[in-house]
């Protein structure tokens, strides 16, 4: 391998000309990052192992070399659109498939800008959070190429990250599962960890918080975590700890949620409490609505109130007096007895009908034993739109008999109701009207394929919590397609999607007691890129409790609709449940959020994304066609006449590309140097011209080190505070890693009584500890590095005499 091998070097490596961009030494060995120089990898980007890798070092000459003033044109526009104004600068998202909307770039200014570790992404559904994490993630790689990504997402929305990460940014994730691992396995040796490998992870939390699964995690960090759908995570579960466990070893971490914030102030806390064990990393929320953006969209929400028939009253007449005397008599979780089967009767007779018989079999023990295996504790809990046997099982009422009796009644009544649903007909009819795709959401599994019995299966897709990652993408690409005219989704199963291109109608079966889900079913079409105007439709049971505790939140909620902090303290399912089981009214939504949980800090860079946005759109005016794209290996001057009227005096124009190293001689930026001066004399004398931009002239060489001087002391100044934060946050997670012995799986390890399996694990652990430790001591070391720069190669690109 040469030596001293540095960015701007041109090198040939399997017989091609590269020239080097990155550099990441790792002992006696290296990771460079090259752009190809010759026609056959023009505009490739490669990376290399050093010393494995053979490498030749071209010679390399600073003659410029004198060229057509077309061809400068078109050397000196890419040099621009490839150049970054400032260090904390976007490196990708000129080159990213975007539009440019400069709200969506303020996080990941704040993380370049170090001005945090921690964000949290609470922006209102529709408006690109996944778009703003991508560059995250994109800008962190681009900066180190040794750098790792991992994004935790529900299980349906892997697929769909991985396509925005590959077709927006370039970034090729892996989606690592059982399946995923043991692919990538059976490819490696056995004493490599498939975690380890991709640049980009995705994977579920379901998936990464099973035990054997966080042992293989125990001695990696990443760059940068994104928890999506982070609201999932703030209960006290398996997934809560895992999360947490994972952000305590992250570098940079990004939550993202539409509702951080569902009226539980606790929850909200251990939410903010991610990934800062010690309480001394602040969070940087970023919180917009389309109204402050000045992006309100037009949306029409209309209440379509749906006669019961009389069977259907008499069900709900029976369940009322039921719900309310359980709720009256039951304590704890048995409340919820009555929310349940309030909520059943709701979605559709036919649901109620089997939950009541359910339950009287479960109260009364002649339920059919269930033989299925029981679910392990890391099995994926995910999916809550099924049927909850768990509360079903729990009594309501102090006279066993008396319970059983109106248990009876109330399933006959519901028998009887299901033969003639009038939802479902008003349903039916209204999709006959409308000639266009639309979203049917339904709180419950079994009413979804009730509806898809109803309506027609070769008609429908349908989405749930249920199925396989391989029927949710096929249920997907059916509607997608247009082979599908009808959605039929649950909350679950359409968590996170985007289908504003195909479809702008949403018509919920039943209203849902816990408001924040209208928001999130809206938010699947009513999106940035809809171009239609959005209806949602709430289909509400006339004379029942959906009419009369929901439908007026509803419509109080429509009305204050992109007004509400999206902090606002919303009410949840027991103050709804309670309202429509006790005649007491739902509280008002909050107009002003809760407290915020100390150490958050709403960020604020809308000035700074204004202008990185103006600098993205001229780098994307300024760049060339790939097939004209030129990298020259020399420096290259030309002399330009003007189109119009000649300049009174010609001047001369010089671009130089400066290197600012740290104390390990590791790239820190590279920044474009440009001076002008006048020239008099050169006009049309080619050979006095060319000597006049000469870069070696005392007085460029003068300018030039003056200016050098100030972008080193304005680069340091501006350094200096991040560095301070990074190591702060390189010290937080090796404390992590010391802490927990490297150990997330502690629970696994028993200790035996006639062998010595825990001492060979305890050792087991010690090394990966060693391993974990020296990993973060290197990237420690590095950040030091950084505190001293200096100056390196200052090269010059072009230089042209405008006559």
């Amino acid at each position: 391998m040469p030596t001293a091998l540095r960015c701007g070097d041109v090198v040939r490596i399997r017989s091609e000309r590269w020239r080097i961009v990155g550099h990441v030494g790792y002992g006696g060995a290296a990771l460079v990052e090259a752009a190809g120089c010759d026609g056959s990898n023009r505009n490739v980007r490669a990376r290399f192992l050093l010393p494995y890798e053979p490498v030749d070092r071209l010679p390399s000459s600073p003659a410029p070399r004198l060229v057509r003033p077309t061809r400068w044109r078109y050397i000196a526009r890419q040099t621009l659109a490839e150049a970054c104004p400032g260090w904390s600068s976007l490196r990708t998202a000129a080159r990213a498939s975007l539009d440019v909307l400069p709200f969506q770039l303020e996080p990941a200014l704040a993380l370049t800008r170090g001005d945090g570790c921690r964000f949290l992404l609470a922006d209102a559904v529709g408006l690109g959070k996944t778009i703003q994490a991508g560059l995250m993630i994109a800008e962190t790689l681009a900066r180190r190429p040794d750098a790792r990504a991992l994004v935790v997402a529900p299980a349906g929305l892997r697929d769909q990250w991985r396509e925005e990460l590959r077709g927006r940014f370039g970034v090729d994730a892996a989606i690592l599962d059982s399946a995923g691992i043991a692919r990538l396995a059976a490819q490696l040796p056995a004493d490599v960890n498939p975690w380890g490998v991709p640049r980009a992870v995705i994977t579920s939390i379901d998936y990464v918080k099973r035990p054997e699964v966080l042992r293989a995690l125990e001695t990696l960090t990443w760059d940068v975590l994104v928890f999506d759908e982070a609201h999932n995570l703030t209960g006290r579960s398996d997934r809560a700890a895992a999360a947490a466990m994972l952000a305590d070893r992250a570098r940079a971490l990004a939550l993202l949620t539409a509702t951080p914030h569902s009226g539980d102030d606790a929850a909200f806390a251990r939410l903010c409490g991610l990934g800062n064990p010690d309480g001394a990393e602040r969070l940087i929320l970023f919180r917009r609505t389309r109204g402050e953006l000045g992006m309100a969209g037009s949306r029409r929400a209309p209440l379509i109130r749906v006669r019961p028939t009389a069977d259907e009253r008499a069900m709900h007449e029976a369940l009322m007096a039921y719900a309310r005397l359980v709720w009256t008599e039951a304590a704890g979780g048995a409340k919820l007895v009555a929310s349940v089967l309030a909520r059943r009767a709701c979605s559709s007779a036919g649901s109620l009908a089997r939950s009541v018989e359910r339950r009287l079999a479960l109260l009364t023990g002649a339920g059919v034993p269930d033989h299925t295996q029981p679910a392990l504790p890391y099995a994926d809990s995910g999916a809550d739109d099924d049927q909850p046997e768990a509360l079903l099982a729990l009594p309501g009422l102090h006279d066993v008999g008396d319970e059983r009796r109106r248990l009876e009644t109330l399933l006959r009544l519901a028998r009887a109701a299901a033969q003639q649903e009038s939802k479902i007909a008003a349903l039916h009819r209204l999709l006959s009207r409308v000639d266009e795709p639309a979203i049917v959401f339904t709180e419950y599994r079994d009413t979804l394929r009730q509806l898809a019995a109803a309506i027609g299966h070769d008609l429908v897709a349908e989405l749930h919590g249920g199925l396989t990652p391989r029927e949710r993408s096929d249920a997907l690409h059916r509607f997608a397609a247009g082979k599908a005219r009808i959605l039929l989704a649950t909350d679950t199963g359409s968590e996170g999607l985007n289908l504003h291109q195909r479809c702008r109608l949403v018509i919920n079966l039943e209203l849902p007691w816990t408001p924040l889900r209208l928001e999130q079913r809206a938010g699947r079409v009513d999106r940035i890129g809809q171009a239609r105007r959005v209806h949602v439709v709430h289909l509400v049971a006339a004379g029942t409790c959906e009419e009369a505790t929901l439908a007026r939140l509803v419509r109080r909620l429509h009305r204050s609709h992109g007004t509400l902090s999206l902090l606002a303290a919303m009410p949840d399912e027991r103050q709804v449940a309670e309202a429509a089981l006790t005649h007491r009214p739902v509280p008002e939504p909050m107009q002003q959020p809760p407290a915020v949980p100390p150490g958050v800090v709403a960020m604020d860079l809308r000035r700074e994304a204004q202008q990185e946005a103006l600098w993205i759109r001229q780098a994307r005016a300024l760049a060339v066609d790939s097939e004209r794209l030129e990298r020259p290996i020399r420096p290259v001057i030309a002399r330009v006449r003007s189109r119009g009227r000649r300049t009174a005096t010609p001047r001369g124009v010089w671009l130089f590309r400066l290197a600012f190293v740290n104390r390990s001689d590791d790239l820190v930026w590279e920044s474009l140097l440009p001076l002008t001066a006048d020239m008099p004399g050169v006009r049309g004398r080619p050979e006095r011209a060319r000597a006049a931009l000469n870069a070696c002239h005392p007085a460029v060489q003068r300018a030039l080190l003056h200016v050098q001087d100030g972008c080193l002391e304005a680069l340091q100044s501006t350094l200096r505070p991040a560095l301070r934060r990074w190591q702060n946050r390189e010290r937080a997670v090796m404390d992590a890693l010391r802490g927990r012995h490297a150990r997330l799986s502690a629970a696994l390890a028993q200790r035996g009584l006639f062998d010595r399996r825990h001492e060979r694990l305890a050792e087991a652990q010690a090394v990966l500890l060693d391993r974990a430790l020296s990993d973060a001591e290197d990237r420690l070391a590095d950040l030091c590095a950084c505190e001293q720069l200096r100056a390196d190669a200052c090269e010059l690109i072009w230089a042209v005499a405008l006559e």
